[in-house]
């Protein structure tokens, strides 16, 4: 009887094997993608808050970790503003970063099976998916969202560029940009058909054109309401190509404003945090996820009370995404000495 019951609740379960996954984790501590400060601080509050620690306790020994501590850059002349695009703010510095950044993830890849990258707000997200494709150019890209930022620097009310990295990525939007000399700083594309936006609630006019122009796949809140996560997550997984390796970028503002109420662009009706780990827990059961990027966390944002919400929630996404949790249950390394009758 133990033995079937066993069989029933792990079927379908994924089993550690003995390969420990190398997991390079880097912090993108920008901030000047939007207006309020406090986000770059996330990088540093998530590791004092023992994320390192709990991947390491929730892997069960699975998983072996290099902290490559926080980006570095220097502001680059050759990166000052266009003229055409005077309604960006902060150009020179969101370029001077992700340039950086672009550079870094292969090298981390190199070397780890997986990497994760801790913002700083969503405009690293054009740096860290770039990166990736430079390394892996056959990519899916899974961006988990309230907001579609995939604003142009001519369609942006605000000219906040957190709200623009998707725009930069994709192979059909790169002739907006021919003054970013994209060609150089980032040579390879990503299709829009290996683009799938879940959780949006939040779309400017201009973005809800692209999308539909494109015919990108956006799964937001009303069609999570409609089908349920289960039937998201299969339609998303039928769109995106077995052969490519996956990239989850995760705002965390894509959760609902009482469960990550620490954010800068909280919004309401989002994502429980049920759906969240489901979404993750989905993708990773691919085995194809390679980059990971968990943004917006502002820890100086509401009470303190908002900030151990928002930290809780993000630690659940994580340790599933990164740290190999699920919720039916792992093992590995059993002793079945310890389950022989009559002991």
């Amino acid at each position: 009887m133990f033995k079937t019951i066993i069989r029933r609740c792990f079927s379908s379960s994924s089993v550690a094997g003995k390969h420990k996954t190398k997991l390079g984790i880097l912090g993108v501590p920008f901030s000047k993608g939007q207006t309020k400060g406090g986000v770059e601080e996330a990088p540093d509050f998530l590791r004092q808050n023992g994320l390192l620690a709990m991947l390491q306790e929730t892997s069960r020994g699975n998983l072996s970790i290099t902290d490559y501590g926080n980006l570095n850059y220097e502001l680059m002349d050759e990166m000052k503003t266009p003229p055409h695009y005077k309604n960006m703010k902060n150009y020179n510095t969101f370029m001077s970063c992700n340039k950086t950044l672009i550079g870094k993830i292969p090298e981390i890849l190199k070397e780890q099976d997986q990497f994760l990258c801790l913002g700083g707000d969503h405009a690293i997200g054009f740096g860290s998916v770039a990166g990736h494709l430079i390394h892996s150019p056959n990519l899916s890209l899974v961006w988990i969202d309230a907001h579609a930022d995939i604003n142009l620097h001519s369609t942006s009310s605000s000219g906040n560029i957190h709200g623009m990295p998707v725009s930069f990525l994709l192979e059909e939007l790169r002739d907006f940009w021919k003054h970013a000399h994209l060609d150089d700083i980032s040579p390879n594309c990503l299709r829009a058909d290996q683009l799938v936006y879940i959780g949006l609630r939040d779309i400017d006019p201009y973005e809800a054109y692209i999308l539909n122009k494109l015919g990108i796949r956006a799964y937001a809140m009303d069609s999570i309401d409609k089908y349920g996560i289960s039937k998201i997550m299969e339609m998303t997984l039928d769109s995106l190509d077995v052969k490519n390796k996956i990239h989850i970028s995760f705002d965390i503002d894509a959760l609902d404003s009482r469960i990550a109420p620490s954010t800068g662009t909280a919004v309401y009706g989002g994502l429980s945090l049920r759906e969240g780990i489901y979404i993750v827990e989905t993708l990773s059961e691919t085995k194809r996820v390679q980059g990971f990027d968990l943004v917006e966390v502002n820890p100086s944002l509401g009470t303190p009370t908002d900030v151990a919400t928002t930290l809780t929630a993000s630690m659940e996404i994580l340790k599933t995404a990164c740290g190999g949790y699920r919720r039916c249950g792992t093992y590995h390394d059993i002793d079945e000495n310890l389950l022989k009758n009559g002991g």
